[in-house]
């Protein structure tokens, strides 16, 4: 039922920081701003966000799929990769090597040098970074035909979003909710040692954690992190009446909202601001707490 990535929503502290960022160092252009009115925060049930200023910025490419950063000051309990929920934006980009050299001296503080994920000559190469708000970014590199999911490749330097990771306490209650909420194919779990999450956390290196996948038709992916066995994971805290810190909300296209089962945060309504364009928009909260925003798009 879920389609396409469309949106990624991220809480910062400095809209104009923020934004001067993304556009040096990762080319993206700033296509729409404002301040979140009372239609958006009813939809979203999140009254107190009302007011607060947005930027939307695209990618150099031109492909239709958006950062969108509102300005909010008070982060609550957010660790990178330390909370439940979304935790990771993974960008297509060409050179993630030259990429590391340029965003030394930068506000993105890299957390993560490139390296092949698995050993083979077409193997994704990835680095993991973290944004002028904390906010974990992976950026990778997919050689055209070099992905069993049909992902693509860079088509600018620094392109779209493809994956969003998300960190859960129980690896069953992610894949069976994504499967039965969104009628989504899920594979299997596997072990994998990640070592960002482990060195955020202070956990040694081979520590495992099972991973799975939620498959669109093409272009995207939803890796599934089960982060069990420590204490150091927590649900991320929120105000009431606000949305998550950092990485807070994703935004997937549907062909029909109405055919989804899910409990809404309100009852979905056409919204007319850009993106949206008058597209019905309604909000709901999974299992791991990650915000998932469903916009009826044809």
């Amino acid at each position: 039922m879920l389609k396409s990535i469309m949106m990624v929503t991220m809480l910062v502290t400095n809209l104009n920081v923020t934004e001067e960022a993304y556009d040096e160092y990762l080319d993206y252009e700033l296509v729409s701003q404002g301040v979140v009115d009372e239609s958006l925060a009813e939809v979203w049930g999140a009254e107190e966000m009302v007011g607060h200023p947005y930027i939307v910025m695209q990618p150099s490419s031109g492909e239709s799929v958006y950062l969108r950063f509102i300005e909010e000051e008070d982060m609550k309990n957010y660790k990178p990769m330390g909370t439940y929920g979304w935790n990771s934006t993974e960008i297509l980009v060409q050179n993630p090597d030259q990429l590391a050299t340029e965003l030394e001296s930068s506000p993105f503080e890299i957390i993560g040098m490139p390296y092949d994920l698995y050993p083979t000559p077409d193997a994704p190469r990835a680095m993991q970074v973290l944004g002028p708000s904390d906010e974990v970014l992976y950026l990778t590199r997919i050689i055209p035909e070099g992905s069993g999911f049909n992902l693509g490749s860079a088509q600018s330097y620094v392109d779209r979003v493809f994956i969003m990771v998300l960190g859960g306490p129980s690896m069953k209650a992610l894949q069976d909710y994504y499967k039965t909420s969104f009628n989504m194919p899920v594979t299997e779990a596997s072990d994998w040692t990640i070592g960002v999450i482990s060195k955020m956390n202070g956990l040694p290196e081979d520590t495992v954690y099972p991973l799975s996948l939620v498959q669109f038709k093409e272009n995207f992916l939803i890796e599934l992190d089960e982060w069990n066995g420590a204490d150091i994971f927590e649900p991320r805290e929120l105000d009431q009446g606000h949305l998550p810190p950092s990485t807070s909300m994703v935004s997937f296209s549907t062909n029909s909202i109405d055919e989804i089962n899910v409990e809404w945060k309100h009852e979905p309504h056409s919204i007319d601001a850009f993106p949206y364009n008058g597209s019905k928009v309604g909000v709901t909260v999974g299992v791991a707490g990650e915000w998932i925003e469903v916009i009826e798009w044809e």
